[in-house]
């Protein structure tokens, strides 16, 4: 939503007129200095700046107002945002810093969406990896790049990336699912560029290479019988 003001367009002084709810949102208010609309802000924003009808109007309230607005349009920003698709807390901080919002305004908007339970890492990432497994058949490596393009913290990274790939007949299984599925495909070629693109199938799939050696190892036996 556009400002009606700007911080320097803000009066230094004069009367709080009024605080109209607005007519899209009730849940949020407009301020009006002297008759004047000088921003527009949630109620609680409303309510921290403590700010009431008939209530003087002093520099150190504008001033106020003026961050109070900077956090806001950035605060809406990240939310639509939210509101379209789940994102990092890294993805979220990134597009503020896209848009323009200097880090002390990032620093409080990343900080109210933890305190609303609005950004779970923990919980994206663990979606991202069910996804990226479910779609085929996915090694460590890959699901580690995965995560870190969407600026999922590397700490965090290590030990869902493990959890999920800590069983290693699970990832051989899953290597052998995908030779078997690409297999048909390869027929017409000979066996060393069989393996040859078969290897690079699984190794772009984020398999470690002693799951490779494993998958490469049946298709071996195959070849030779």
């Amino acid at each position: 939503m556009r400002q009606r003001s700007t911080p320097q367009e803000l009066p230094r002084e004069g009367t709080i007129s009024a605080l109209h709810p607005t007519v899209r949102d009730p849940t949020r208010l407009t301020v009006k200095v002297d008759g004047r609309a000088v921003g527009t802000l949630s109620q609680k924003l409303i309510a921290d700046l403590n700010l009431a009808v008939k209530d003087p109007w002093t520099p150190e309230l504008a001033d106020s107002l003026a961050g109070a607005l900077l956090y806001d349009k950035a605060f809406r920003a990240a939310t639509r945002r939210l509101a379209r698709r789940a994102m990092s807390a890294g993805m979220v901080s990134d597009k503020l810093r896209e848009l323009g919002h200097d880090p002390e305004v990032r620093e409080a908007v990343m900080q109210r969406l933890d305190e609303l339970g609005l950004i779970d890492d923990t919980a994206y990432a663990q979606m991202l990896i069910r996804e990226t497994q479910r779609a085929k058949p996915a090694g460590p490596m890959l699901l580690r790049q995965k995560l870190m393009q969407k600026k999922v913290d590397r700490s965090l990274i290590d030990r869902l990336v493990a959890e999920a790939t800590a069983d290693p007949d699970d990832q051989r299984a899953a290597a052998r699912q995908l030779v078997e599925k690409k297999l048909p495909s390869l027929a017409r070629f000979d066996a060393a560029t069989r393996k040859r693109r078969l290897y690079g199938q699984l190794a772009r799939r984020g398999f470690t290479s002693d799951v490779i050696s494993d998958a490469m190892a049946g298709i071996e036996d195959k070849d030779r019988q």
